[in-house]
């Protein structure tokens, strides 16, 4: 089974605390996703694959050399280091300031789970149609054409 087709699931079961992240700490999830450059992105992925990988259900799955992991770690931290301090540390002042107990970890709650998305996007359609059965897939397809009709225009 493709890894990569397990990775959303998890990440969106392991980071659903973005959703209750507070506002300065969801402004600098998407500030340092704003500002990732390609090989950041590359890194950033990297990186929250591999937290993940450190999870019970992942180690079930596969197992992540330490060695990688140090190395994507490595990599994470010289890149958000770079991006935080340049980019947005108006940002990571702000969390700093009213979020401080948990901000940063719902900064990077925010940005593994947008990480994940543009990952993954393009890819959920197939993955998602060979889990559901026929009858769902047919409603979920059905809506997503009456969406279309009742929208104001």
């Amino acid at each position: 089974m493709n890894k990569r087709l397990l990775f959303l699931p998890i990440v969106l079961c392991a980071f659903s605390a973005s959703a209750n992240a507070g506002q300065y700490a969801e402004e600098l999830g998407m500030c340092v996703y704003k500002n990732l450059t390609s090989s950041d992105k590359t890194v950033m992925t990297q990186w929250a694959f591999v937290t993940l990988g450190k999870t019970k259900a992942a180690r079930q799955i596969t197992v992540i050399p330490d060695a990688k992991t140090k190395e994507v770690n490595q990599k994470a931290k010289a890149a958000l280091s770079r991006i935080m301090t340049q980019n947005c540390a108006k940002e990571a002042t702000k969390v700093a300031l009213h979020e401080s107990k948990d901000g940063l970890k719902n900064a990077a709650a925010t940005l593994a789970l947008r990480l994940a998305q543009d990952e993954l996007s393009d890819k959920m359609d197939a993955s998602l149609s060979g889990l559901l059965n026929p009858g769902t897939a047919n409603v979920l397809k059905g809506a997503e054409v009456l969406k279309g009709f009742f929208e104001k225009r």
